[in-house]
């Protein structure tokens, strides 16, 4: 208003309200995700949109603990076990059932350490860039390589459909909490989620529609 301009009433919000998600359903993209299923459908299986994290784990490695934990996190987080594709000429995510993660891995541990440094780095490199199908899936990506028997990294990627550089410091809290509980034989310490982003991509379109998104635009 000091400028002239009239300041307008922001539009109270809807909530969001969790449903629960069974294997096999479908569920609408948010905008986001369909810019991004678009653009994979324009360049089938670029890496532009893949998401790297790795970490360096120091000590003793419970390699059970690790794989149980990375299981749990799927099933925690409906997205990472979803795929992306198209039904009745309209995009949607299809969520699949909970199944264990794969963790292959590469021994390094014969390699001098300056070469074994570089080869983790192009092996980190070539695991960022490997294509994602989102039709089939997976969407969260695992590898662990060994330096030695107390020494490992831990390479994590998923795709952007499914994740943000955010979501990626969640996705490592998370499953540092787990393989902390499962090593000792504990049961999870993560409560569930009160919504999953299936419920808020359902909540963006059904709210944003008709007078409320002629406002927002």
């Amino acid at each position: 208003e000091r400028f002239g301009y009239p300041r307008e009433r922001p539009q109270a919000w809807a909530p969001i309200v969790p449903a629960i998600v069974e294997p096999g359903q479908t569920w609408p993209l948010s905008f986001a995700q369909e810019r991004l299923w678009v653009l994979d459908r324009m360049d089938p299986g670029s890496p532009a949109y893949n998401i790297l994290s790795a970490v360096r784990l120091i000590g003793r490695l419970e390699v059970d603990a690790l794989a149980r934990s990375l299981t749990e996190i799927v099933r925690r987080h409906a997205v990472l076990r979803s795929v992306f594709t198209q039904t009745d000429s309209e995009p949607a995510q299809i969520v699949a059932a909970p199944a264990p993660v794969p963790l292959p891995r590469v021994d390094l541990e014969g390699l001098p350490a300056a070469v074994r440094e570089r080869e983790a780095r192009r092996l980190a490199r070539e695991f960022g860039r490997l294509p994602f199908d989102l039709e089939r899936g997976p969407m969260l990506r695992v590898a662990l390589l060994r330096f030695g028997s107390e020494e490992h990294a831990a390479l994590f990627a998923t795709h952007h459909v499914a994740s943000d550089g955010w979501s990626m410091g969640v996705l490592i809290r998370e499953v540092s909490a787990l393989y902390a509980a499962f090593r000792e034989d504990r049961p999870s310490p993560l409560p569930e989620l009160p919504i999953q982003y299936l419920d808020y991509a359902r909540w963006q379109r059904e709210w944003l529609t008709g007078d409320v998104l002629e406002g927002e635009l």
